[in-house]
């Protein structure tokens, strides 16, 4: 699809020092609401590590060496973690419970493996990987949507998503490669990281303009 431009940001990893300001301020712009607990359309990882969701690197999605359209694997509520609440009422404010816990078991959730990395003292390592929509050229979640609901707008190529016109089509996030796109039992169509679009509709310029 051509487009007129293409916004995008380069993102300094050498900079990155895994402080999730960036990750904070996403989520409470844009998926602050009841059902979306789990959505995080901007984390910042902790590489090698399987990432948020759990593993998606190997859920598959994106196109084959054919250019067709390759259907990955939805993530389960387990691949991304159950959401948790602590109980700071009954600890904190009440005393009926000494111990500060959360209210249910905890399996897995964004930032998991934070710090882990791979390799032995002292060859140890990771990276801080910071994650969100690649607003692809050729976008594998636009090309599985039947209904035209996800579109890359041309003044500057920002992939977009209708949820009205894609509501109860979830498949559209499993060939998405990055599962940045998501979607909730309570809000069933999918959502993605919007790339500031606020900004660039008043023509702001993005926080990290390319130079490519």
């Amino acid at each position: 699809m051509a487009v007129k431009r293409q916004l995008s940001m380069v993102l300094d990893l050498n900079k990155c020092i895994g402080c999730h300001t960036c990750t904070a301020a996403c989520k409470l712009m844009w998926t602050n609401r009841n059902g979306r607990e789990f959505m995080y359309w901007n984390n910042v990882e902790s590489q090698p590590g399987l990432g948020y969701p759990r593993d998606y690197q190997n859920m598959g999605g994106g196109f084959d060496a054919d250019g067709a359209l390759r259907l990955g694997r939805q993530p389960s509520q387990e691949d991304y973690g159950i959401p948790w609440e602590y109980n700071y009422q009954e600890a904190l404010m009440t005393g009926t419970d000494p111990w500060l816990r959360p209210h249910v078991k905890p399996t897995w959730g964004a930032n998991w493996d934070e710090d882990q990395g791979e390799g032995d003292y002292p060859n140890s390592y990771y990276f801080y990987l910071p994650r969100l929509c690649n607003h692809c050229d050729n976008p594998a979640c636009l090309a599985a949507c039947s209904r035209n609901a996800i579109y890359k707008r041309q003044e500057d190529g920002i992939v977009l998503v209708d949820p009205r016109a894609a509501a109860g089509i979830a498949i559209v996030s499993t060939p998405a490669p990055t599962r940045r796109s998501t979607s909730t039992s309570r809000s069933p169509s999918p959502r993605n990281a919007s790339s500031a679009t606020r900004g660039s509709r008043r023509g702001c310029r993005p926080p990290v303009p390319s130079s490519a």
